[in-house]
C-alpha cells in the first residue's frame, strides 16, 4: 500500500491537473505546495517515480510531472475508500425480484471461478447461481445506484486453453438471512434484468424458495462486509 506521504504527494500533483496533462514544476514549486522543504519534496517526487505513480522529464524551466495509469489507480482506490467511509450509513440500497429459472451454465462458471471467487469473496461459493428477475423500476434504479458503489473485481485468467474474463461483484444479504454475492460476468448470456447471486449454500433450498418467488436483495456496503 502506497505510503500517506506518497499519497498526499499524488494528490497534491493531482490538484494541478497532472492527471490530464503534463505540469511542469520546480522542486521549490512542488515543495511549497506540499509544505515541505525543496530537499523533501525532491526525494517525495522521487519516490513516486521509483514506484511507478508518476513520470518525470527534467527541463531547463523545472520537472515535466503527469500521474501515471498506476498513479490513477491509487488515487481511486483511495477515493473510494473515502466515499464508502463517508455513505450514510442508513443510505440502503434494496433490490428486489423474482426468482426464474436458469440457462444451466452457472454450475460450471461457478466452479472455474471456485477459486478466485473464495479468495476474493471470502467464501467458498456452492456449485449454482440463484437467477433473480428484475421487474420493477424501483430496483432498476437500486441496481443503477449499486453499480456506483465500489464493487469487488474477480480477475479473468485462462483455463484448459480459454480465456475467462472479469467478474464484477457485489456483496449482498437475501432475505436479511444469507449473505451472498451479485455477480456481473464480463461476457453473459443473460439479459440484462437477470440477476445472478452466489452464496456459500444452496440459496432455493435454505430459504425454501421456487421459481416465481420474491426475493429481497441488500447490498452490503464494502466497509460493513465480514
Amino acid at each position: 500500500m502506497t505510503s500517506p506521504d506518497t499519497w498526499f504527494t499524488l494528490y497534491t500533483l493531482a490538484c494541478k491537473g497532472a492527471i490530464h496533462r503534463n505540469v511542469t514544476m520546480t522542486t521549490r514549486e512542488l515543495g511549497n505546495a506540499l509544505e515541505l522543504s525543496q530537499q523533501t519534496a525532491s526525494r517525495r517526487i522521487t519516490d513516486c517515480v521509483d514506484e511507478g505513480l508518476v513520470t518525470r522529464a527534467h527541463t531547463a524551466s523545472g520537472m515535466i510531472l503527469k500521474i501515471t495509469p498506476r498513479g490513477l489507480k491509487e488515487l481511486d482506490r483511495v477515493y473510494n475508500n473515502l466515499e464508502i467511509a463517508m455513505a450514510p450509513p442508513s443510505d440502503k440500497i434494496v433490490i428486489r425480484g423474482e426468482v426464474v429459472e436458469g440457462i444451466g451454465e452457472g454450475a460450471y462458471y461457478v466452479e472455474v471461478y471456485s477459486e478466485k471467487f473464495t479468495e476474493v469473496l471470502g467464501f467458498k461459493p456452492y456449485a449454482g447461481t440463484l437467477n433473480v428477475k428484475i421487474n420493477n423500476e424501483v430496483s432498476r434504479k437500486a441496481i443503477s445506484r449499486m453499480k456506483h458503489t465500489p464493487p469487488l473485481i474477480v480477475q479473468g485468467f485462462s483455463h484448459d486453453g480459454r480465456t475467462f474474463g472479469d467478474v464484477i461483484c457485489y456483496r449482498v444479504r437475501v432475505n436479511d438471512k444469507i449473505e451472498a454475492a451479485i455477480v456481473i460476468a464480463q461476457r453473459t448470456h443473460h439479459s440484462q434484468n437477470i440477476l445472478e447471486i452466489i452464496a456459500p449454500v444452496n440459496i432455493r433450498e435454505e430459504l425454501k424458495i421456487a421459481n416465481h418467488d420474491e426475493v429481497k436483495l441488500s447490498i452490503i456496503p464494502l466497509h460493513l462486509r465480514t
